[in-house]
This record gives structure tokens, sequence and C-alpha cells, in this order.
């Protein structure tokens, strides 16, 4: 094996993992205030970034140093992984991608709003529905994954493989542009263990059991 190169794909790292739980959310970065009036205020402060925790399962010896030291390695400096929903590799309708195969899916378009697009190259009749993940690269210097989630309640490909626009989240960002390739199996983002949230976990005869890390999205890389 050659020396690691980063972020870790999913191969190299998430999918080694003998993951017992893991959370997957987009929480709101806003600042709220209450009026004297008892409303309650709130504003954007930043982006939204996915994040979640992750914990191991009772694991072997030797599990433990296969997963801990790559834990370790990610630990240093902040160096960065893929990292997917392990719930949903897939649409909901097409969960191992069997029916998606090798189409070349596309953005078709983007509408001003950074709230809509619509895809092309899918199979006929091919369906996304609500909370189905999609994501593509944008940028360069570095290079950015996107990741995002269907809002709309279902989204049918047409005889030319394509869809009407549709509406996701979060807002599409800065740098997303028309052509680039889809992902919609294991599609991901790019992330970094939270500093000081790593447990190793409690040995127990030849088991340890409760190893754990926070993770969250950066757009750094």
């Amino acid at each position: 094996m050659g020396l690691l190169t980063f972020p870790l794909s999913v191969d190299d790292f998430l999918r080694r993992l003998p993951i017992a739980k893991i959370t997957f959310d987009l929480p709101e970065s806003v600042e709220v205030s209450e009026t004297d009036g008892g409303d309650l205020l709130s504003a954007d402060i930043g982006t939204r970034l996915w994040q979640g925790d992750i914990t191991l399962g009772k694991i072997t010896r030797d599990e433990d140093a296969d997963a801990l030291t790559l834990i370790d390695v990610l630990r240093q400096g902040g160096r960065p992984f893929c990292a997917f929903d392990l719930r949903r590799p897939g649409p909901r309708a097409d969960l191992t991608g069997s029916m998606l195969g090798s189409a070349p899916v596309q953005i078709q378009a983007l509408l001003s709003n950074n709230r809509q697009m619509s895809l092309s190259g899918l199979p006929v009749g091919y369906v996304l529905q609500r909370g189905d993940y999609l994501g593509w690269d944008y940028g360069t210097n570095p290079i950015r994954r996107a990741l995002h989630k269907v809002v709309d309640v279902s989204v049918t490909a047409t005889a030319q493989g394509q869809t009407d626009a549709f509406e996701v989240t979060p807002n599409i960002r800065e740098g997303a542009t028309v052509g680039s390739p889809v992902r919609l199996i294991r599609p991901f983002c790019t992330a970094i263990i939270v500093p000081g949230s790593v447990t190793t976990g409690t040995a127990a005869a030849t088991l340890t059991e409760g190893a754990s890390f926070k993770w969250r999205q950066t757009l750094r890389y």
C-alpha cells in the first residue's frame, strides 16, 4: 500500500469502520434573539454544514488497531475524509444503484434562486424522491464537494432522461456549473474529525466498545 492521500475516499475510511451508530445532520447556523414581546428573531450567521457522530460497535483487537489507527491519522492536522450517509447509500427507489448503472448524470440547469436545479442523463423513468442525496464537485484549487437532498416529493426522468426543476437543500453554493457530473450513489461531502471529540472506547477482555468521534463538513478541500 502506498502513501495515503487526502481526503481519504469512502472505501479507504468510512466503509472500513465497524460502525454501530451514525448521525448525519444539517443544523441551522443562526443567531436567535428575543424581543420584549416574546417573539424569537433569527438571522443567518454562517454556512450550513453537514455534521454528525459515529460510534463503533464492539470491535476485536485487530479491528481496533485498523480503525483507531486511521482515526489517529485523520486527527493529525485536521486531515479530510469523504463522508456519506451509510443509511442511505442511494435513492429510495434504487438503493444499490442497479437501475442507475453507469448513466452519465449531469446538472442540466441551475435556477437563479439557488434552490432549484434539473438533471440530465438519467435512465428513462428514473425516480428521485424527497430525502434522496445527490452531490457533485465544484470549484478549483481546492475542488469542493457539494452534498444536497431532494426536497420535492417525487422527480421523474422523461423519455429524454431529463427532469423538471426541483428544489434541493441546502441552497446551492456559488461555483456549481451546468454539465458537472452528479453522484447519486454514495454521494459525499468532505469532512474532518472535530478536534477533541475522539473517545477510544473501553476495553474488556478481547473486545473494545464505545469508540466514537464527531465529524463536520469542511469547505477547505
